[in-house]
């Protein structure tokens, strides 16, 4: 089943940077920094209680991810991945903010991770893009910030394509962030916004009425018809990680996600693995999950993935360039 998963073109727009990188690059960047780290704290499995635990194993991880090198590797390294899933796009999201620790500026933060998309793009047949990740938990203040650097940063914006709101939303609702997604609009970026990760409905209605054009994760949608319409109504991609929200309790089981309800009412969707090291996942388990589940078949994984190009960030000439590869493959099959 894997090789055949292979061989079907992929994106993946949701997918966090240190939650991803591969256990042999900690362990590299480890030696090589002389920091130790324990690897054993960095991933978690159905044991997992609750978001917030999930997210302590990103403190481990982010001890060895605090240099301009480190971090450009770790863009490569992730893309590396991907291309063993047959991902022809991807855009990988980090949290500026958290890599600051020793001493690095916003600036070169985000040269870094854009030279690593460039060196994986030279190396791998894959288009790598990054979004920008404000912090829930962090003041307005900072996060604009961020938000300004990528102003004030255009050369970056062939590889940066967009901004996310991320972190516990539990404790810092989608309601409180309204000023700022605004301010993110007003800079004229693109936005995808985590909600509906912690079981409420409301984030994930809030998130579509600031101007959101994608939604991280959203599964709560599914507990509220009138959410689901307005997602619908306002053409908004939902992005989903199927085994990330089993581990963080974002749902209870896979029966939660209605996927053939969604592809009925022409909502989209994608699949997508979310922190690949942390929840010990690649894309390729995501679908045969759902396809041994019986909540997609294969014609089903072709369909929204081609569906999804509308939904990138990126450029008119690369969603052109990702319809072709799709094209290819379809006429090779027949």
């Amino acid at each position: 089943m894997k090789a055949e998963l292979r061989e079907i073109p992929k994106l993946e727009l949701h997918c966090h940077l240190d939650g991803s990188v591969s256990l042999k690059y900690l362990e590299h960047q480890s030696q090589q920094q002389g920091v130790a780290i324990q690897l054993d704290k960095v991933t978690v499995d159905h044991h997992c209680q609750s978001l917030a635990e999930y997210l302590q194993s990103f403190d481990e991880i982010l001890k060895v991810m605090q240099t301009r090198t480190s971090l450009s590797d770790a863009v490569v390294d992730v893309a590396e991945q991907a291309v063993q899933d047959g991902v022809k796009y991807i855009e990988i999201r980090f949290a500026p903010a958290f890599h600051q620790a020793q001493g690095l500026q916003i600036s070169e933060i985000l040269t870094a991770v854009c030279e690593g998309a460039a060196a994986a793009e030279q190396t791998f047949d894959i288009k790598v893009r990054m979004l920008v990740c404000g912090m829930k938990h962090h003041s307005d203040e900072m996060n604009r910030a961020i938000f300004d650097s990528l102003r004030d940063h255009k050369t970056l914006e062939d590889y940066i394509v967009g901004v996310d709101l991320a972190g516990d939303e539990a404790a810092s609702p989608t309601t409180e962030h309204e000023a700022l997604v605004q301010y993110a609009q007003q800079q004229g970026l693109n936005i995808t916004l985590h909600a509906g990760e912690c079981g409420c409905a409301k984030n994930v209605y809030d998130a579509v009425r600031f101007g959101a054009q994608r939604i991280g994760h959203g599964v709560a949608a599914f507990k509220d018809d009138d959410v689901l319409e307005a997602v619908k109504a306002q053409d908004v991609l939902l992005e989903f990680c199927p085994q990330s929200n089993l581990q963080t309790k974002a749902i209870e089981s896979l029966d939660s996600l209605d996927l053939q309800r969604l592809l009925k009412e022409n909502i989209a969707f994608l699949i997508n693995t979310d922190n690949r090291t942390v929840t010990q996942t690649n894309l390729l388990d995501e679908y045969a999950l759902l396809l041994e589940h019986k909540l997609l078949n294969w014609e089903d994984i072709a369909r929204i993935n081609l569906k999804a190009i509308d939904y990138i960030f990126a450029n008119t000439a690369t969603k052109t360039w990702l319809t072709q590869q799709f094209e290819v493959e379809a006429h090779e099959k027949i």
